[in-house]
Order: C-alpha cells, then sequence, then structure tokens
C-alpha cells in the first residue's frame, strides 16, 4: 500500500477513530474527518477551502456540516464496530489511490475524496459552494505537498 500520511492526517485519522469509539453516527466518518481536517489551521484542507471559498466563509461551510451530521440518524451498536473498521481500511486504500506515488498524504486529499463522493453531507455542502473535485484538484496543485512544513515554520 501506498499510503504515507503527514503527521497532521495521521493524528486527524486518529482521533476520528477515539471519537468514532464515543458517537453513534460512525456512518458519517469521512464528515467527521473533513471536520477534523478543518480545524487546524494549517491543514491544506483548510488552506483549500480558504483559496476556494475565502478565509470567512471556512466557518459557515464547517457550521452547516455540522448542523446537518447533528440531524442525521445513528446507526445501531451492532453495525457500528464493522462499519468503523471497514470505513478505515476503506479510507487508507482512498488516500492511497488519492496519492501521487513517493508523496506523502496529506488532509487535502480528505476533501478531494468529500469533494468527488455526491453521497456524503460534506459533498453536498461543498457543491452548494460550488467546490467540486476538478477546483480542488487544481487548487491543490498551488500547495506543497507536505502540509507538516507549516508545523515546521510555526514551532520556530
Amino acid at each position: 500500500m501506498n499510503f504515507r500520511p503527514t503527521s497532521t492526517l495521521g493524528s486527524i485519522i486518529a482521533r476520528a477513530a477515539f471519537k468514532a469509539e464515543r458517537n453513534d453516527n460512525a456512518n458519517h466518518l469521512i464528515d467527521r474527518l473533513l471536520l477534523l481536517a478543518l480545524d487546524e489551521p494549517h491543514s491544506h484542507a483548510t488552506r483549500l477551502v480558504q483559496m476556494l471559498v475565502g478565509e470567512h466563509n471556512v466557518v459557515q461551510l464547517r457550521s452547516q456540516i455540522e448542523d446537518e451530521l447533528y440531524d442525521t440518524e445513528p446507526i445501531d451498536r451492532a453495525e457500528r464496530a464493522s462499519t468503523r473498521s471497514a470505513f478505515f481500511s476503506k479510507i487508507y486504500d482512498c488516500l492511497a489511490s488519492a496519492a501521487v506515488v513517493g508523496e506523502p498524504s496529506n488532509t487535502g486529499h480528505i476533501l478531494l475524496l468529500v469533494a468527488d463522493d455526491p453521497t456524503t453531507v460534506a459533498g453536498g455542502i461543498l457543491r452548494r459552494h460550488h467546490i467540486d473535485y476538478d477546483r480542488v484538484l487544481d487548487a491543490m496543485g498551488v500547495l506543497a505537498v507536505d502540509e507538516d512544513r507549516y508545523l515546521d515554520l510555526r514551532l520556530r
């Protein structure tokens, strides 16, 4: 598998796994991954959304996703564990396929996956803001691949 996440992406996936243990809405983990990525001010996902809709609209977009997720029905406990393990296998495979060989996967790849999937809650909201797969892909070409370098700059 060609999955080599940045430390930011690895941290977000780990937090999503921890939160999935506590919530009943495990069927919306990709949306929750995007929300966690948008919480990080220096993540590629946040920077891409800022580039596409403006910095002031990131909070509004994030709130809309949270509101719609809050209104969704929880899945039952028996389904939750299998859904969660299947999700993480799938997300690793998807992120590996979205990344360029030899380059790390970053939070921009989460945004790319969500923008490409019309069935996700966040995907529908992104489309309302005119963010689609092609626009995200074009914007990703502007940023350096390794989002961890922003962490390095911030720590200096």
